[in-house]
Parts: C-alpha cells; structure tokens; sequence
C-alpha cells in the first residue's frame, strides 16, 4: 500500500513548521513556496529549530500537488484568491484540503472557504483549522491543541487524524463559519492589545480591551451563522488569550510598535511578516456594514491604521463613548 501524500503549500514559518511536524508521520510530505529555490538542498533551518530531512521542497507547482491525497495550506489571506485558481484545476478528485489561513480576503471580506468554494472546490473536501499555534512552539514540542472543521464530519475525522501528534491535541467540529472567523477576527483584537502594551497601560486596560474585543468578534460572527459555543472554542477564545498575550504574535507585535508611535509601514517592514489583522480590520467592517452592527474597537483601529490617527486619541475616543448596557 503506498503512503499518503501530504503537499504543504506556503513556504513561511507556519508551512515550513507544518511540514516539520507531519514528516513524524508515515507519509510523503511535499513543500512548495514562492520562494522555495532558496531552500533547495536545505535539510534543517537551524535558526527556528525545524529540520526537513524527508520533507520534498518542490518549487514546481503541478508536480507538488500530483497523486496528493491532502493539500494543507499555510497561506495569508490575500494569496488565496490567486492560489486557489491556480490550484483547483490540479487537483486529484480524490484530494482534500486543509486550510490554516486566519484572516478574510481584503476586497471582498469572504473567508478562505469561500473563497475556494468559487474557485471550485467542494465544501465536504474542505477543512479549516485553528487555534492557538504559535509556530515556533509547535516545533519545540509545546502541548497545545488546534480545532478542525468542515461540514463534513467524515472530511473533519480524517483532518483531525492527519494533524494529531503526541504534542498537538486536534478537537473537530462542523462549524466551518465559526472556526474561521474566530481565527481571523481575533488577529483584530490582537493588534489592538498590541497597541495598549506599546502605549503602556497595564493589564487592566489590557484586560477591557481584550474582552470588549471579544464581544465585536462574537457579535459579527453570529451574525454570519456561527455558532456562540465555537467561539468560546480553540479558534475563538484560545486563540485570542494566545496572540494578544504572546510577543511572538505578528499582528499583537506590530500593535505595539503602533502604540510606541511607529506608523503601519513602518512597523510592517520592522516584523517583516504578513500580520493578517491589517486586512481583516477593513474586511470586518465591510461585514459589519452589511448587518448594521457597530464595533467601535475595529473602527478605531482602522483609524491607527490607515489614517496615521493617534493611538492615544483613538482610546480617548472609545473611553468617551455613551454609556451603554454591557450585554447591548
């Protein structure tokens, strides 16, 4: 019987940490990336603790994704459009796909598997996972756990399976909506907390602003059909405790370069990674516009962002707000 064939594509951190981790594995496990003839010859990349002696680095694209059983996809928010047309008609009709992506697509708002369902691709092949997993300790051995979801459960066991290991606890669900909004709206709140730490004001204010942001990303994702338990979950709940408490989140990183005064360009370029709440901040307002919903955190925000608004005006501005029952 030959051995499963597992293609990761995205070569960042989290696909190359994906890769590392799935090579434990009795399976054939292929890495492709933009920019992966760097990588040729490579065995391990010492600097992050990730070693890829039987990982296949295949930059060509077609022959990455041939005879593969599972796709897991380690891709921001704003490739996926590209990607998915560029891939869907590759594959196998056997071949499932995972996808890791935590954000919304900038011009549209629609979550990754919207995104490939209308490049063609089956919603009952379709998995999404999240949770708190910040890669550099998935590598190193941390126990942590991740939640996997698609409406088919069957689909869901078989993604839950794949990505389990003696360190990584995998929970299922079929509340696809869910899962993937709670792991792309709390890369919002994330920032936000980034921006009290940089402005230094402690964990009481920390504290309000995290729960508050809570409740934005909870009212806007019940509104598209999640489910309230999934947020309370690993991909809501977890995931936020995790990227608003860990300086080794991208988007809590480059929130506290904003609070210390730096503008967005520039802190982008000083954590030269893709922080996935710059866009989701723009798309979850064009979803909250769509339901009439008022979230003032994320409008704030996107004032620091996208208008050089200053941080510390933009908390005088959410602390003057009317006064409001805590439940509304």
């Amino acid at each position: 019987m030959s051995r499963q064939v597992v293609t990761v594509l995205g070569a960042g951190s989290w696909g190359k940490a994906l890769a590392s981790i799935l090579c434990q594995k009795n399976i054939e496990v292929r890495l492709w990336g933009r920019n992966l003839k760097a990588l040729q010859g490579l065995t391990s990349l010492p600097e992050s603790g990730i070693n890829l002696p039987d990982v296949m680095l295949q930059p060509d694209i077609k022959l990455a994704l041939q005879n593969a059983d599972w796709i897991v996809m380690a891709l921001p928010s704003a490739a996926v459009v590209e990607l998915a047309q560029m891939v869907t008609p590759l594959l196998d009709a056997k071949t499932r796909l995972a996808s890791g992506t935590k954000g919304l697509h900038p011009q549209s708002g629609l979550r990754p598997s919207q995104l490939w369902e209308q490049a063609g691709v089956p919603l009952n092949r379709f998995v999404s996972f999240s949770g708190p997993n910040l890669a550099k300790e998935i590598i190193a051995g941390v126990p942590t756990s991740m939640v996997v979801a698609s409406p088919d459960e069957g689909t869901a066991r078989e993604a839950q399976h794949l990505l389990t290991f003696s360190t990584l606890r995998v929970y299922r669900n079929t509340d696809l909506t869910g899962v993937e909004l709670g792991g792309a709206l709390k890369n919002v709140v994330a920032i936000a907390a980034g921006i009290c730490d940089g402005l230094g004001f402690g964990d009481n204010a920390k504290a309000a602003l995290v729960t508050r942001g809570w409740s934005e990303m909870t009212r806007l994702a019940l509104k598209f059909g999640a489910r309230q338990e999934t947020l309370y979950g690993l991909s809501g709940m977890g995931d936020l405790i995790a990227t608003c408490a860990s300086s080794q989140s991208r988007n809590h990183s480059i929130g506290e370069l904003l609070g210390k005064g730096y503008n967005l360009e520039t802190a982008q370029q000083k954590i030269g990674h893709v922080a996935e709440g710059v866009h989701t901040t723009t798309a979850a307002l064009r979803l909250a516009k769509e339901q009439q919903l008022e979230l003032p955190i994320t409008w704030q925000l996107k004032k620091v962002l996208f208008e050089r608004y200053n941080a510390g005006e933009a908390v005088a501005q959410l602390m003057s707000r009317p006064e409001r029952n805590e439940l509304e």
